[in-house]
């Protein structure tokens, strides 16, 4: 091989790496932040190696200081904050739970419950219970804030 030859598959090289980096970002970004486990692409059933593993070679991957994608430290800070999120044992089995229960539903609607089609559907299905949750905490939150406006401006009209 010559010297020349070997530059251009070096350049090579490094080009299919950036876009693989590109990819990464991409696929992460497109993850819903409901599931971490697709965020790092691992099955329900990984052990805590599995996790930490996944998170290693993605974060190699996607780190901001090493590709140029614009948007690398969104993608980052989301595949930290799954990896964080499946670690915690105590928040794993919750989202486990979660997905036991949109199973439950859906195994009801479904006549059999094996194949990827279900899981996907039970995952759309998890989605939906935390998004449901998340606006109910959201709206008790808007009502506690009006209560305590509501307290503060009669204390306000008393003094």
């Amino acid at each position: 091989m010559t010297d020349a030859s070997g530059d251009v598959d070096r350049l090579l090289q490094l080009e299919a790496t950036q876009l693989s980096r590109q990819q990464e970002v991409d696929r992460v970004l497109a993850q819903s932040i409901l599931d971490p486990f697709s965020i790092l692409g691992v099955p329900h059933t990984c052990t805590p190696s599995d996790i930490k593993l996944a998170y290693r070679s993605k974060s190699r991957l996607i780190h901001p200081d090493k590709t140029a994608h614009a948007r690398a430290r969104d993608a980052f800070e989301r595949l930290k904050r799954a990896e964080t999120e499946l670690m915690d044992d105590e928040r794993r089995k919750a989202i486990l739970a979660m997905m036991e229960e949109a199973r439950r539903e859906l195994a009801a609607e479904w006549k059999l419950e094996r194949g990827d089609e279900f899981e996907r559907a039970v995952v759309e299905k998890y989605k939906a219970i935390m998004v449901d949750i998340e606006w109910r905490k959201r709206q008790r939150l808007k009502q506690e804030l009006a209560r305590e406006g509501a307290a503060s401006a009669r204390e306000e009209e008393m003094a």
